[in-house]
């Protein structure tokens, strides 16, 4: 690309029917004032272009570390979850484990206190057959001739003292 001060440089020659001199440069002047700044833009947009570039890449960089971040994140996140799964499988039979252990327990003392009150059942049975045979036993000896008082019985046990009593006077 041509640069400003190389239009400025540029020296026309002449001829004996050319161009008017005059015209030429105003001309010259006026395209060179238009491609100085034309010119100078460009520069100033190249430079934008550049800056806009480098951000463009420090971006794309980044939307990449982000990515890649994401990923990672995801796969972490996935294996937590496993291993929470896991823990939480582990944790739960170990609960339904240790919850049989305790039912197991439960059964085995109920067993034990069911054949412990069928045992008192039957201790009961034998102390209520022995408590009714000794009570029908003191309701005999109770009715028996020996607990019978007999009044007669009574007035002769009385003429027997008077009888001794006499005796020994």
């Amino acid at each position: 690309m041509i640069t400003p001060i190389e239009i400025q440089k540029t020296v026309f020659k002449t001829s004996a029917h050319g161009y008017s001199k005059k015209q030429v440069d105003d001309f010259k002047e006026i395209v060179l004032k238009d491609y100085e700044a034309l010119y100078r833009q460009n520069l100033d947009l190249n430079d934008k272009i550049s800056a806009l570039q480098d951000k463009v890449q420090y971006y794309s960089t980044m939307e990449k570390s982000l990515h890649k971040a994401l990923v990672l994140a995801e796969k972490s996140a996935e294996e937590t979850k496993r291993a929470a799964d896991l823990n939480a499988q582990a944790i739960e039979k170990e609960a339904r484990a240790h919850a049989q252990s305790i039912v197991s327990k439960a059964k085995q003392q109920l067993n034990r206190l069911h054949d412990e009150t069928l045992e008192l059942l039957q201790q009961y049975e034998a102390y209520k057959t022995q408590i009714i045979a000794i009570s029908n036993a003191q309701i005999q000896l109770i009715d028996s001739d020996t607990f019978k008082i007999d009044k007669s019985k009574l007035d002769a046990y009385k003429e027997y003292e008077q009888n001794i009593a006499e005796e020994s006077e």
